[in-house]
């Protein structure tokens, strides 16, 4: 039996996956943890994000792509922006697009 502390908790980390699941009701938890990481610092690169959530960067790439509009297979989210980097046109930072930060909006307003 969950305490009414512990219910309230509950009730907001299901909003949270309410969220994820308007995007795809299928949504990877592990792409949501990328979708934060990139949230949480702006301008980060692929390699980045791929250290601190220790990520394959062969699964990274797959994993950014479906997040913005390069995924393969299956529609991609538009959740993110990869730019080149200007000192390094080899270097991808990750930026949220304006559909991103709508997702954002919505899991800050649940927290």
């Amino acid at each position: 039996m969950t305490t009414p502390a512990q219910a309230k908790k509950l009730n907001k980390f299901n909003k949270i996956l309410d969220a994820l699941a308007d995007v795809d009701t299928e949504f990877p938890i592990q792409w949501a943890s990328v979708f934060a990481h990139i949230a949480l610092d702006e301008g980060c690169s692929l390699k980045d994000i791929s250290e601190r959530t220790g990520i394959s960067m062969s699964v990274m790439s797959r994993t950014i792509g479906a997040l913005s509009n390069y995924r393969r297979m299956g529609k991609p989210y538009g959740l993110v922006l990869v730019k080149s980097a200007k000192d390094d046109r080899r270097r991808k930072e990750l930026f949220l697009s304006a559909k991103g930060k709508k997702l954002l909006g919505k899991l800050f307003d649940v927290l």
